[in-house]
């Protein structure tokens, strides 16, 4: 009787492995002709995988293309140095940077589409970047046509921000905030670029937890989520945002569980 190799493995274990296995390559699943340039230009010139780890969430259809929602979720390929989400066809490719310092590789939030392109998220680890997307089919406008309806801004409320957190694992959280901010990108005429620029997201002791870098072709009133870790002391998150022209605003969002409110209106 023969006796099988230990290196060897079943056609059943084989084929089970290949299924559990993530499907990588080299090759743009989505055929942009942009792409090579992007990569070059967003990527630092590091090495880059097409990845189905990493989820690009997309609506089914777009029916308002100045807030169209994207969440990126890679935690399929453990923690990450940095998420990249690229637009292909946008004036403003470089829609969103995280750097999720002690965080989840997650964020969604609301942004403007010009045209119908391809979304993609690119997640670094170390000097390799794990890339996935989708096509986003939609109509254009979103950022360069004026609104039909004149925007009004209350600028007695610019920073205001609505947050909450929630837990979620053992050792996580769900943080969701709402900034009162224009996130005017310049593309019509006679008003300026005025955005957020950077939201930090520290515990209580100053540490930082996470860092977004937003672009012009974030929506009106950014709406953010991320799941920062559980800090191991303090009951409260704290929220720093900075604007373009020197606005600094900052807020405190309770931990639930604790005897915080787990709500929080005000300035950002």
């Amino acid at each position: 009787m023969m006796v099988p190799s230990p290196r060897s493995a079943s056609p059943i274990a084989t084929a089970a492995a290949k299924a559990a296995a993530p499907s990588t390559s080299r090759r743009d699943p989505l055929d942009s002709p942009l792409w090579d340039g992007l990569a070059k230009r967003h990527l630092d010139g590091r090495d880059v995988i097409f990845d189905d780890r990493v989820q690009v969430v997309l609506p089914p259809v777009t029916e308002n293309q100045s807030r169209v929602p994207v969440l990126v979720d890679a935690r399929a390929i453990g923690r990450a140095d940095e998420i990249a989400v690229i637009a292909d066809i946008h004036p403003f490719p470089l829609t969103l940077r995280l750097e999720p310092k002690a965080a989840e590789p997650f964020v969604a939030f609301r942004m403007k589409i010009e045209q119908a392109t391809p979304i993609r998220a690119a997640v670094r680890q170390g000097d390799l970047w794990h890339v996935g997307g989708r096509y986003l089919d939609a109509q254009g406008g979103g950022c360069s046509v004026p609104p039909v309806v004149e925007k009004k801004i209350d600028w007695s409320r610019l920073g205001e921000t609505r947050a909450r957190v929630w837990r979620e694992a053992e050792e996580g959280l769900r943080l969701r905030l709402r900034l009162f901010h224009p996130m005017d990108n310049g593309m019509i005429a006679n008003i300026p670029m005025f955005i957020i620029e950077t939201v930090d997201v520290s515990d209580a002791a100053g540490a930082l937890l996470a860092r977004l870098h937003l672009s012009e072709a974030i929506a009106a009133d950014p709406t953010l989520t991320l799941l920062p870790d559980r800090p191991k002391e303090g009951g409260v998150l704290k929220v720093v945002a900075r604007d373009n022209n020197g606005g600094l605003f900052s807020a405190s969002v309770p931990i639930p569980g604790r005897e915080a409110a787990t709500t929080r209106e005000g300035r950002l």
